[in-house]
């Protein structure tokens, strides 16, 4: 069974270079609305959303992001910073900002538009981690939290990419996959190290979620 949303679902990819097409006003609006409709606890909806035009500004955030990010910030013609107030919502804070951006990408994506995740949330809110650093640049409160940043426009090309069956990911009931590997490998999944310089985890795995 498919209809409109979930092949917008279906079809929503991170694009890594982005035409030099602008977004029109009425486009960008309907992606806003779309993070303003998101869910948050309590209906608090503790966001702000930051829309970055200025090529300099972009500049700066593009030198400081991961260098995977690079063109991606370069390229797009616009910049959607997602910051949200803990003190709305103290408990779920990350979770509203991670609604309100995956709503942006959905509507993006049904208007024939493309974006980017890059989640820039730090868990240890280090002073040299990239979230930090990019407070700096918007000019962020010292007490709000940045959690993504979408670079937004039209793609260059379209990417295709693979998902685990639901065989795979999907128990009745109760959790049996981590018990399973668990008696296959005889020893549980170690955790990712952390950086001294940041605090923040480093993996494989972070490259490979930037492109989802």
């Amino acid at each position: 069974m498919v209809n409109s949303v979930l092949k917008t679902i279906r079809n929503r990819r991170s694009t890594i270079r982005f035409k030099s097409t602008p977004v029109d006003a009425e486009k960008l609006n309907a992606v806003l609305k779309a993070g303003r409709w998101a869910p948050s606890w309590t209906n608090s909806q503790p966001w702000r959303f930051i829309v970055v035009k200025d090529e300099a500004i972009k500049e700066r955030i593009s030198n400081t992001v991961s260098t995977f990010f690079n063109l991606s910030i370069k390229d797009a013609p616009i910049c959607i910073a997602i910051c949200v107030d803990p003190k709305e919502d103290p408990f779920h804070f990350v979770e509203d900002g991670a609604t309100a951006t995956q709503n942006m990408a959905l509507a993006a994506q049904s208007l024939g538009l493309s974006t980017s995740w890059m989640g820039v949330f730090s868990l240890s809110n280090d002073k040299n981690s990239t979230e930090r650093k990019l407070k700096k640049i918007l000019e962020v409160p010292k007490a709000w939290r940045l959690i993504s940043v979408l670079p937004l426009g039209t793609p260059k090309f379209n990417q295709a990419k693979k998902r685990k069956e639901l065989s795979d990911i999907v128990d009745s009931n109760y959790f049996v996959a981590r018990e399973h590997r668990e008696i296959e490998t005889g020893a549980t999944e170690k955790l990712p190290e952390e950086t001294p310089e940041t605090g923040e985890t480093t993996s494989v795995r972070d490259v490979e979620r930037a492109i989802v």
